[in-house]
């Protein structure tokens, strides 16, 4: 989750007049209805963007057409669904080609700059045809992701200018300034052809292993008004938003791309500060909520909240109610290759893939898959294996795919049945 060394740490619809109504409504200015779950009113902020009104579409035949979507996809095409491929290339490329045409993946990270590695693409034209050729080439249509905090971390930066961090946005006392900031990185990521934001964080800072600056503040109060603002900002424009790092980095031992950190807080201490912001937050509706690798012992000893079912699965979704897409933190972070050699797994390919099918079945939706080539074939062929063996059940495979297919559809990302 480092500015510099590695990362964040970091078509359309049919002309009939129903058809419309039901986009505005999925993909609206007032944020947007998780299937199965309860409807908040978030927080609104004056925006110039004209809301219109629409009859929602019952639940019902929502989830009917979301079935029928799926039925249409392959076996590879289900299990591509789930992982996002990540890019850092001048241009397409065979490995991009390989992933997207012979894997089928369903969604993307863009990385401009990688491992201190140089500028690619080195202008915005260049990036913008990069991520054409990207949904051009691809078998299902996409969720292309990158992280635009702010600040450290503010992908975009090298071709539209440095943007303020999160810190310097809370700084100024006024939450729409968070929300006017969001209002144009999502209005900038629309026009390259991104739909997902990861972005903003939800951590509550109290001097871990992230930095302070990009963190909203050192009170859940403080973190859920700007995150909230700026969560907004971006899902109000068309982009989905991404609550990080459950379940909070923000008294961490250290940052999960290193090391594998821990939050040594009690049970009473992680609920009354470092849940509490991800839960007040619920009320704006997240499209997305990511779950990183630190241990949390008072939740789970044995493994990082990333593949621990007791925090992403019962405590984010049975506890908070988040009914969302859960999406992992990288997986080919330090702090999962540590917690995998610990587990006997040597070859870092090998643990990464086992890691990916442990966080699957832990409750994450979506895979934020390795960079390299061999680790990204590995993780497929254990997706693919797990799936076949039944030990990633079709029920939680569907499950998963109501989830990533619902939020593609509000983002208009694809045509429903």
């Amino acid at each position: 989750m480092e500015p510099g060394a590695r990362r964040r740490r970091s078509p359309h619809w049919m002309g009939a007049l129903g058809l419309l109504s039901l986009l505005v409504v999925l993909i609206g200015c007032a944020g947007y209805p998780v299937v199965g779950a309860a409807t908040p009113t978030p927080t609104t902020y004056p925006t110039a963007t004209a809301t219109a009104t629409a009859t929602p579409t019952p639940i019902a035949n929502l989830d009917q057409r979301i079935d029928a979507y799926i039925a249409t996809l392959t076996p590879q095409q289900r299990i591509g669904q789930t992982l996002m491929l990540v890019v850092y290339a001048n241009g397409y490329n065979a490995n991009l080609d390989q992933a997207l045409t012979q894997w089928n993946l369903g969604g993307a990270v863009i990385f401009p700059e990688y491992n201190n590695g140089p500028l690619m693409p080195t202008t915005l034209a260049g990036m913008r045809q990069l991520i054409h050729d990207l949904r051009t080439h691809a078998t299902t249509p996409l969720l292309l992701a990158t992280d635009e905090e702010g600040g450290d971390v503010d992908r975009l930066s090298p071709y539209y200018g440095p943007t303020p961090a999160p810190q310097a946005l809370a700084a100024t006392g006024d939450p729409q300034k968070a929300y006017a900031q969001a209002q144009a990185d999502a209005q900038r990521m629309r026009d390259l052809g991104l739909n997902v934001d990861f972005a903003p964080l939800a951590d509550v800072y109290q001097g871990g292993g992230i930095e302070q600056s990009r963190t909203f503040g050192v009170t859940p109060g403080a973190v859920t008004t700007y995150a909230g603002a700026f969560l907004d900002g971006l899902q109000q424009h068309g982009v989905a938003g991404t609550l990080k790092h459950w379940p909070g980095l923000g008294a961490s031992s250290g940052n999960p791309d290193y090391t594998l950190p821990t939050v040594t807080h009690t049970k009473a201490q992680l609920n009354a500060i470092d849940f509490a912001s991800f839960r007040q937050l619920l009320s704006h509706q997240p499209d997305m909520i990511m779950v990183t690798h630190v241990m949390v012992p008072a939740y789970d000893t044995q493994a990082p909240a990333s593949l621990s079912p007791a925090l992403a699965q019962q405590e984010l979704r049975g506890q908070l109610g988040y009914q969302g897409v859960v999406v992992t933190d990288a997986m080919d972070a330090q702090g999962v290759i540590e917690y995998m050699r610990q587990q006997g797994y040597t070859d870092p390919a090998q643990g990464i893939a086992a890691a990916c099918v442990r966080a699957f079945l832990a409750g994450d939706d979506l895979i934020e898959a390795p960079i390299e080539q061999d680790r990204l074939a590995a993780v497929v062929t254990a997706m693919t294996q797990a799936v076949a063996s039944g030990r990633i059940s079709q029920a939680r495979l569907h499950e998963a795919l109501r989830r990533i297919v619902a939020l593609k559809a509000r983002l208009g990302v694809l045509t429903l049945p």
